[in-house]
């Protein structure tokens, strides 16, 4: 039985909880109001055709033990001066030129709030379709080790979603080796799988060249959404008005 310290506790985490991630609590009493049913997309589930690779719910867990996330005011007071700092970097960032090959990322994840993001893979006519969302290092390699299990055995994906708008901190030389295979020799004329950041066009930092050049170094063609419509098919009739997308260009620099 649960003593009445425990459950003023446990209380109190939810109280603090629903504070944190006030978006959420929102979008559970929409669901809740419009008899929406709510479910926990972890490893192993299907969405539609879509299997769910990570995070698993231990990893979930220890994901919110790991997140450093303070209470509002705190949390808002760090945000600005984050942002402060930010504009400072923004003008220190340094661009080097370099040769078709050369990789750089930081060495540090992402933050466990975007590790907690689902990462989804279907394969719909015979295409592997890969869903990220903003994970980062750590979860794209739990999603790499479970992929066996639905029948996806890596390296190569046919369309993938560049996670989080395109930022270094989300995908390193190591990770995407492993999902899209090493690096070519050279540059190929026309890529032979297709990878879509969404990004915004008033966002000039995002996609990071370094990993745009990541991306095609692999043969990738990497495209972004930059506020307008754009979509993927495969064996479908051509559609009225619209043209072919033009790719991102190979960046001859990269950010230091």
């Amino acid at each position: 039985m649960a003593t009445p310290y425990l459950m003023g506790h446990v209380l109190h985490l939810v109280i603090e909880t629903a504070q944190l991630y006030p978006n959420l609590v929102a979008l559970e009493e929409l669901a809740i109001e419009h008899n929406v049913t709510i479910m926990e997309p972890f490893q192993g589930s299907l969405i539609g055709d879509f299997h769910v690779l990570a995070p698993s719910k231990n990893r979930y867990l220890d994901l919110i033990v790991e997140s450093d996330r303070t209470p509002e005011a705190s949390m808002e007071a760090e945000q600005s001066f984050a942002e402060a700092a930010g504009q400072l970097f923004k003008k220190a960032v340094n661009f080097i030129k370099s040769s078709w090959g050369e990789e750089y990322f930081p060495e540090d994840d992402t933050s466990p709030e975007n590790n907690m993001s689902v990462i989804q893979y279907a394969c719909l006519c015979d295409k592997k379709i890969l869903l990220t969302g903003d994970a980062g290092r750590a979860a794209l390699h739990e999603a790499a080790d479970f992929a066996p299990n639905v029948g996806l055995f890596l390296p190569g994906i046919d369309r993938m979603q560049v996670p989080h708008h395109g930022s270094r901190h989300n995908v390193s030389t190591e990770v995407l080796d492993r999902w899209l295979g090493t690096r070519l020799d050279q540059n190929q004329a026309s890529g032979s799988f297709t990878a879509v950041v969404s990004a915004a066009k008033e966002d000039k930092d995002h996609p990071r060249k370094s990993v745009v050049r990541a991306f095609i170094h692999r043969g990738a063609k990497v495209i972004s959404t930059e506020g307008s419509n754009k979509r993927i098919g495969h064996n479908a009739p051509d559609r009225e008005g619209w043209v072919a997308v033009e790719p991102i260009p190979y960046p001859e620099d990269q950010e230091d």
